[in-house]
């Protein structure tokens, strides 16, 4: 044995970790077993309310709303038929019948609760008054009846738009659920009836926010059973390219199932769900995880073949207390940078997988700096053949073909510091021309691809009816039946007018309606008697009537039971953000200035309220966390290397590729939403371990061996370059997978965490060494920190190599 390596703390910690190798192992998979027996307790939340922190004010009034009201996100069967008399054809109304029969019998459906023309009443002038009485009895059975049914809808300006299109060639079954939770199943239970039905020329779309939430959990599933495969195939094939030998493969993936195994089974301990955006984080810590053991292969493969003879205690000792530096600390900045994240977010599923990818992380470090050494001291040394042994001369016989490759970049390094530097000034500027046009959006049906029958479905309601994303507006006032005084009611309808002015608003329905139907009834259904009573006893005197042969429940998503609060509900054609955020922002100017008044308020709720809030906060959380992340990252590194200027540089790189990836998303469009958002922390994360890793071996290189930065260089790339080199492939491919995702939002995630890794790898094997170059920083050893321009000078072959 080398009694050197006992001459410093770390090589004497390390070889008493080497010393129980088996009781190591042990102890780690009891960990990763340990943590693992929790998975089947990880639950999935498809919700777009987990995005919102509970304690919201949008949320906390929506849900107050929910309960006084009763309503809810429903899911929506639309019967399109495009014939010359659409859906009022003796077939289509048996099929609206049957459908509405059928889906009252499902479970996890609320019966009350189904919206149709087969469950919807007409109301009609009498003699005596009015009456109340369904559509149909019984579906019609001629094309005569049929035509009395369109006649008597289409008589009723409520339901148009709303329940059927008013060209009358589609209409909705509006579908409400006991428990939001059930979403996933009452929608394949829905699709499975959609097969089922006797349709004879109509088309069946099922959509709406329900319907979403519902789908989105077996489309997850789905993603995530093709992605993490593949992941772990390329990955597993990078490493086998890297160092030609089984354990070169095997160790690190036992790394990465143990990362695993602990950030998510300690999310299942906790009763943390699985969110959509949970699925990026097990190929997060896939690349990760791998980077570590990476670099300790690496530098074993370079023991043994510097010391053909050594034990493999003291290979798996001598390769740790080189390794432990660099490993710690981009494990270290990979926390920060994630926290950041965590810490910044306002929704929930942000936060919680900042936190839970920092726990994998941190097992990962755990399971590098001590499973992999135990389990190398316990197998034969075998060569890599990726690294040819020395022949006496105290250095690698040679690189191979990656070396050898790395080894001409950093030449053209020292070569053209100035070039390097001068041409990324202008990049910087052409990035921040590129970022200033990046929109904060997101529209929750980009979740799924355009040829998914969800996403048809959302499209076809949208084009044909008023469509599925609803803005509520209630309506207060101080004393039970306020809401009959007919001022009252002239408010609610002349900013239903206005609403209804506002783009993409496709209708709005209220008990305004309502009364101007029955006035119109018990006037002889006399058209210009469409208006509101102007009487308070008149108006009272008609929820009598309509009481006497209809179902007062019929009102309860309009106005509750003392006539005090009523809801005017906002339908829109879209769920973008963008176009969600002028409704929202008018309703609120609108009811600020025109609305409010002694006597009556108003207050909006509903999904596009919330939505609107909850993304607009996405964009202000999304830049503090950044900017956070950047601050820790930079803090850990100076920490790290007790050198403000050595953090400062490390955050170049990372730096560089979040504003180029800013710039790329606008100039190409590439919305800030909410799976794109999480790229630049989670880039911050991944990819500083290059600029970490690259400082730390100039440091031993030029402090502690006293090599010029030439020779630093020459050494540094082909064999810590080579080490990075395969870091990046394999980082870049496990993100490259998303490309096969089904999910829009993790397509384009991927793609930007792969442009990050690319150009954060690029900026640290050339930009900054041709910093380090110019500035001389203290920390490397320089007697200065003063700015150096050198001559140009090629590394020679032998320095090389």
């Amino acid at each position: 044995m080398d009694t050197n390596i006992l001459k410093t703390r770390a090589g004497r910690f390390f070889w008493k970790v080497t010393a129980w190798p088996k009781t190591i192992l042990v102890l780690a998979l009891l960990l990763v077993v340990g943590t693992a027996a929790f998975l089947p307790r990880l639950t999935k939340d498809t919700r777009s309310d987990a995005f919102i922190p509970a304690d919201d004010p949008s949320l906390v009034y929506r849900d107050k709303v929910k309960e006084i009201f009763g309503l809810a996100d429903p899911m929506v069967i639309a019967v399109i038929n495009e014939g010359p008399d659409g859906v009022f054809n003796p077939h289509s109304l048996q099929l609206v019948s049957w459908l509405s029969e059928r889906t009252s019998e499902l479970p996890g459906v609320d019966p009350d609760r189904i919206t149709s023309l087969a469950t919807e009443n007409d109301i009609i002038g009498t003699e005596d008054g009015m009456i109340v009485e369904p559509f149909f009895e019984e579906p019609p059975s001629t094309q005569e009846e049929a035509e009395k049914v369109r006649e008597a809808v289409m008589d009723f300006p409520l339901y148009l738009g709303s329940l059927v299109a008013r060209d009358g060639r589609a209409t909705l079954i509006v579908v409400e659920l006991l428990d939001q939770k059930d979403g996933e199943e009452v929608y394949s239970q829905l699709l499975a009836l959609a097969e089922e039905a006797p349709v004879d020329g109509e088309e069946i779309h099922i959509a709406g926010e329900g319907a979403v939430s519902g789908y989105l959990g077996a489309y997850i599933d789905s993603d995530a059973m093709r992605l993490n495969p593949v992941a772990f195939l390329l990955i597993s094939a990078v490493l086998f390219v890297a160092y030609r030998t089984l354990r070169g493969v095997l160790l690190p993936n036992f790394v990465v199932i143990g990362a695993l195994a602990v950030g998510l089974g300690t999310m299942a301990a906790v009763g943390v769900p699985f969110y959509p955006i949970t699925n990026a984080l097990v190929i997060l810590l896939i690349g990760i995880s791998v980077a570590d053991t990476i670099h300790v292969l690496a530098q074993y493969y370079e023991e043994m073949a510097l010391r053909p003879t050594a034990t493999p205690r003291e290979l798996a000792a001598r390769s740790m207390v080189e390794m432990w530096r660099p490993v710690t600390f981009t494990s270290l900045t990979d926390i920060a940078g994630l926290m950041g994240l965590s810490l910044a977010s306002l929704m929930p599923p942000m936060r919680m997988f900042g936190l839970f990818a920092s726990v994998g992380v941190f097992a990962a470090l755990l399971l590098s700096l001590f499973a992999v050494p135990a389990a190398l001291v316990l197998l034969r040394p075998k060569p890599s053949k990726a690294f040819r042994p020395s022949v006496g001369s105290g250095a690698l016989a040679g690189a191979d073909r990656f070396g050898r490759a790395m080894s001409w970049l950093g030449r053209g390094v020292v070569q053209r510091p100035g070039w390097i530097l001068a041409v990324t000034g202008v990049v910087l500027v052409a990035g921040l021309l590129g970022a200033s046009q990046l929109e904060v959006n997101e529209e929750r049906i980009q979740n799924f691809q355009s040829d998914e029958p969800i996403y048809k479905a959302d499209r076809a309601i949208n084009r044909t009816l008023d469509g599925t994303n609803y803005l509520d507006v209630v309506v207060e006032t101080p004393e039970p039946e306020d809401l009959f005084k007919p001022e009252n009611l002239r408010r609610i309808e002349a900013m239903q007018e206005y609403f209804e002015t506002l783009p993409h608003v496709k209708g709005t329905t209220s008990i305004v309606d309502y009364l101007k139907q029955m006035n119109r009834a018990v006037n002889e259904d006399q058209q210009e008697e469409y208006r509101l009573p102007d009487d308070a006893d008149l108006v009272a005197q008609y929820f009598l009537l309509y009481s006497a042969s209809g179902d007062p429940t019929d009102f309860e998503e309009e106005i509750d039971y003392d006539y005090q609060l009523a809801n005017v509900r906002v339908t829109t054609d879209t769920g973008l953000y963008t176009d969600e955020k002028v409704v929202v922002e008018a309703a609120e100017r609108y009811i600020r200035e025109e609305f409010n008044a002694p006597g009556i308020t108003a207050n909006l709720a509903g999904r596009v309220n919330v939505a609107y809030h909850w993304i607009k906060a996405l964009g202000r959380g999304h830049f503090l966390g950044v900017a956070l992340a950047l601050v820790a990252v930079w803090l850990m590194a100076a920490l790290s290397f007790r050198s403000l200027v050595a953090g400062s540089l490390t955050v170049v790189p990372v730096s560089m590729a979040v504003l180029l990836v800013y710039a790329v998303m606008g100039s190409s469009g590439i919305y800030l939403g909410i799976g794109t958002s999480m790229f630049a922390a989670i880039a911050i994360g991944t990819s500083v371990d290059f600029a970490v890793h690259t400082l730390d071996r100039l440091i031993v290189l030029m402090r502690h061996q006293g090599q010029t930065l030439e020779q630093a260089f020459a050494a540094m790339f082909p064999s810590t370059g080579r080490a990075l080199l395969f870091n990046f492939i394999a980082v870049f491919l496990g993100f490259g997978v998303f490309v096969i995702s089904k999910m829009p939002p993790l397509f384009k995630y991927g793609l930007l965490i792969a442009l990050g890794v690319l150009v954060s790898f690029v900026v640290t094997l050339t930009v900054l060494p041709a910093l380090v170059k110019v500035l001389r920083p203290a920390f490397l050893g320089f007697e200065s920190s003063t700015v150096h321009i050198p001559e140009s000078r090629e590394l020679q072959p032998s320095e090389a190599d």
